[in-house]
Order: C-alpha cells, then structure tokens, then sequence
C-alpha cells in the first residue's frame, strides 16, 4: 500500500506529461504560465491575509479578549462554558492559527479530557474560520456582496459552539 501511495505523484506527473505529448502541447510553457497565474493569486490574496494576520495580533497583545470576558462572565457560569473556550469562540471565525493555539494552550492546562478539552476539540472540528475564509476568497476574486454568505456561516459556526457546549454538559461526549 505504501508503494501505491508513494508512486501516485510520479505517476501523475507522467501522465500529465504524456498527454501533453500527445495533443502537442508545450508543457513546460503551460507549466510556467501556471506558476505565473499562482504568483498572480498570492500577488492578490496577500493584502487580506496581512490585515487579517494584524488584527489577530493587535486583539492578542493588548488584551483585548480579556477584556471582553468580564461583563460575560455570570452569563458563561449560568450555562457551564468555562473561561478559556470564550477566546476560542471568538478566535475561531478569525484564523485557523491562533484559534490553535488557544486549543493547544487550553489542552495544556485542562486537559484533552476535561470539560474545556472536549469543547475545544469540539469547536475545532465542526466550525471554520469563515471571517477568514470570506475575506480571503471573495477579496481574491473581487466579489463585494458577501452578506448572506457571512450571516450563514456565522450562523453555521454559532449552531456548532451551542451544540458543543449542550453535548459536553450533558455528558454526551
């Protein structure tokens, strides 16, 4: 099995070649005019990704999040959602990354297995980072009109978060 999975991509390279040759195609021209179209992608995708990357730094390092908590904190009590998965929930629409990094330093000090744990590894694997997604996809190809698609993602995200929350609580996961 192993020996299939690791002649795919030279498999794959060669067909690629091959029907090249047959229909009388200059690949390596095709192949550069690819790498070029990629530069142009990146050339346009680069500006969302940096402010995105900012704005994630900036609500880190000024303790903005912390901030935020206070106000929340009898409302998450009430209904058993511990401190350290509010900045997961609020990291997680933004970047892939840093909602990591709160799930790493949430499993380091709680826990895979405890309450924060589970909501964490819930959270991770049924929502997307779809502020960022949106952001990086529709700025890409210019689309201005991205109301309905947020909305339906934030909503998508919010249903998974709830859910989490209610199956670790009731002791479902």
């Amino acid at each position: 099995m192993n020996f299939v999975i690791m002649c795919i991509i030279p498999l794959f390279i060669i067909a690629i070649l091959l029907i090249g040759l047959k229909e009388k195609k200059d690949i390596f021209k095709l192949f550069v005019e690819g790498c070029l179209e990629g530069l142009k992608m990146v050339y346009r995708i680069f500006p969302f990704i940096l402010a995105i990357t900012i704005a994630i730094g900036l609500l880190k390092s000024t303790g903005a999040l912390d901030f935020i908590l206070i106000p929340l904190r009898p409302l998450l009590t009430k209904f058993g959602i511990p401190d350290d998965i509010v900045p997961l929930c609020l990291m997680r629409p933004l970047s892939g990354g840093a909602s990591m990094s709160v799930v790493m330093d949430i499993l380091k000090t709680s826990g895979a297995d405890s309450i924060s744990g589970k909501m964490a590894a819930i959270i991770m694997g049924a929502t997307e980072t779809t502020l960022y997604t949106i952001t990086i996809l529709f700025g890409a190809v210019g689309i201005k009109k991205m109301r309905g698609v947020l909305i339906a993602g934030l909503i998508a995200d919010t249903a998974a978060i709830i859910t989490a929350i209610i199956l670790v609580n009731v002791g479902i996961l």
